[in-house]
């Protein structure tokens, strides 16, 4: 019997391109016995709708959009009761594709759907911000707010060029957060930070952690959070990123720490971003991780 598949694309997602592979896509998929039923997504919040509206009825939902759209359909996936819950498979066509980076999907859509046609379902941990889901990175400070900054047809025309103009745009602005946090109830860490993400992604904004810095784990339970003081210089910035990537702990000041639980608390609201979107401002966050709560459609990399 063929498989359902909930189709969900996002029209505006990248250059657009997707619009030009949808018959390749459709083909795609029946020939390997699958029967397909497309959306467009048409507004905020559209993916999440649809996939809490109709995922049940389906075998699995492939989501073709970028990190944005992706987040959107966790979020639908989540508000299900779990048996009622089915794998995601994911074409990345956005600008930055950092969860499909982590995850080897190719950006060519055709192979990506090979990636779903003969792949396996992988359970996926995913982080609960205040109650709110995201896939592989919350964050506050220098840079975080480039992605939703950046106007969409900036990155329509320019791609990832985009986000290093809005960067260098955010500079100035850039100032250190009084800010207290406990991970996993242990002794607090008070810091003036400049910088403070909480990821499960070995690519964020588009840098690349690599193939060394090998303890971030899409299914160990644990998050990591990366914590920059204030007291590093901007130019100090790419050393320090690059001494992570290599597996230091620790640079200076600036750590990286795993992660079943985090709290902090700023002296005054911050702007948060969430898988690469505008999550809002808050003084006090908690975070916890929900082990293997979604299934994602894929290859297996030994969990990595």
């Amino acid at each position: 019997m063929a498989k359902k598949i909930l189709f969900i694309f996002n029209p505006l997602s990248g250059k657009g391109k997707i619009k030009n592979s949808l018959f390749e896509i459709v083909d795609k998929f029946t020939d390997a016995d699958y029967d397909i039923t497309l959306y467009p997504t048409k507004n905020p919040d559209y993916c999440e709708r649809k996939v809490y509206e109709c995922a049940e009825k389906y075998d699995c939902v492939v989501i073709a959009g970028g990190d944005g759209t992706l987040n959107e359909a966790v979020k639908g996936m989540l508000s299900l009761e779990p048996n009622k819950r089915v794998p995601i498979g994911y074409i990345p066509c956005g600008t930055m594709n950092d969860f499909a980076s982590t995850n080897n999907i190719s950006p060519d859509p055709i192979d990506a759907i090979d990636n779903i046609i003969n792949g396996e379902t992988i359970p996926y941990d995913i982080g609960l911000f205040n109650d709110r889901p995201f896939i592989y990175v919350a964050g506050f400070g220098a840079f975080t707010g480039v992605s939703y900054d950046t106007p969409q047809v900036s990155k329509n025309i320019f791609g990832t060029a985009a986000y290093f103009f809005e960067g260098l745009k955010s500079l100035p602005k850039i100032k250190g957060i009084n800010t207290k946090i406990i991970i996993d109830d242990k002794e607090p860490i008070d810091t003036n930070a400049s910088l403070v993400m909480i990821m499960n992604s070995t690519s964020v904004a588009g840098f690349d952690f690599g193939e060394f810095y090998n303890e971030i784990d899409i299914h160990d339970g644990i998050f990591e959070v990366l914590i920059v003081p204030k007291s590093f210089s901007l130019i100090d910035f790419p050393g320090v990123l690059a001494r992570i990537r290599n597996g230091e702990r620790e640079i200076n000041g600036a750590k990286m720490l795993s992660a079943h639980r985090v709290v902090i608390k700023t002296e005054e609201p911050v702007k948060w971003t969430l898988d690469g979107e505008y999550g809002g401002e808050y003084t006090d966050m908690t975070f916890e991780v929900l082990h293997n709560a979604v299934e994602f459609i894929g290859k297996n990399n030994g969990g990595k």
